[in-house]
């Protein structure tokens, strides 16, 4: 039987990325990468509220303090919602002309990691167009490069033990797994989980994972998401109405509902007219409830 897809948020989004379920609050997080801005959501009356960035935002994390660590494209930065004040954490340890942070997430132990697209300024066509999975750990304000370069980082998540990461490259349509050593922060023993074809461009997207052990894959430029086992065999597939889901995160006040962001960008003005569920956030009943997110530690 197939899910119904709702749409939740007709928010026109460049691309609408990091979903996070914040438990606590009954809210959607979210970002759109180009309309630099992080949101807030809720489902149960429809409001949408956000806060402006500076520059493209990424990915994020909600901290332990109640801000939230966004990953801007020239720093780290701690983000008070009470007065929007941004206070910088880290200096990226890329050239910000040439890439931008991605994809991140907070581990278990309250690190964040974060990898890198390669986007140029202008003309800046020279230098590495790939870049490691970075570890930014607040206690010491510590960079780490933790995996042999990428072409577009994504997928990060953790198996509900802790003891598994998920990460993908999009642009190589790969999904890996680590074992995750928590104490240490570091990780070993790196294998093929699926490889995800599509027509062209895209890939493995945004990843997370379910209270079952499932890995979800929104699937950019294929229109859909993808439920794995954990032995990376497909359990389900869940066709959406746009083509370009990028990140699911479940939860919502029954702690069961998938919410899924997308993006408009790969679209010409004609297109988006066309189609104007592109950069929307939907929603549909997921078999199994979601996982609290990780917090980032605030020092």
């Amino acid at each position: 039987m197939a899910e119904e897809i709702r749409c939740v948020l007709k928010a026109a989004a460049i691309t609408g990325e990091c979903t996070i379920w914040a438990e606590t609050e009954a809210r959607l997080y979210w970002v759109d990468i180009q309309q630099p801005a992080l949101h807030r959501f809720d489902p149960v009356t429809g409001h949408d509220e956000h806060w402006e960035l500076p520059t493209w935002v990424g990915c994020f994390a909600l901290g332990e303090d109640g801000r939230v660590l966004v990953a801007l494209r020239n720093e780290l930065a701690w983000l008070d919602l009470n007065s929007g004040v941004l206070t910088h954490a880290a200096e990226m340890p890329y050239d910000p002309r040439r890439f931008f942070a991605n994809d991140g997430r907070a581990d278990p132990q309250g690190r964040f990691w974060f990898g890198p697209m390669y986007e140029p300024y202008g003309d800046i066509q020279d230098g590495p167009k790939e870049a490691p999975l970075w570890r930014y750990d607040p206690a010491t304000g510590e960079i780490a490069a933790m995996t042999d370069p990428v072409g577009t980082s994504n997928g990060l998540a953790w198996s509900p033990d802790g003891e598994t990461m998920y990460h993908s490259d999009t642009s190589q349509k790969l999904i890996w797994t680590y074992r995750f050593h928590g104490n240490e922060g570091r990780l070993s023993d790196k294998r093929v989980f699926a490889k995800v074809e599509t027509v062209g461009f895209g890939g493995p997207d945004g990843g997370c994972v379910d209270a079952e052990g499932y890995y979800w894959a929104a699937i950019f430029n294929g229109g859909r998401l993808i439920r794995f086992d954990p032995k990376g065999r497909i359990e389900r597939e869940v066709r959406m109405p746009v083509q370009y889901p990028t990140m699911c995160a479940i939860g919502g006040p029954d702690g069961r509902t998938a919410f899924v962001a997308s993006a408009n960008k790969p679209l010409s003005p004609e297109q988006r007219e066309a189609h104007q569920l592109a950069g929307a956030i939907f929603s549909f009943d997921a078999p199994a409830p979601g996982l609290p997110a990780h917090r980032v530690r605030s020092s």
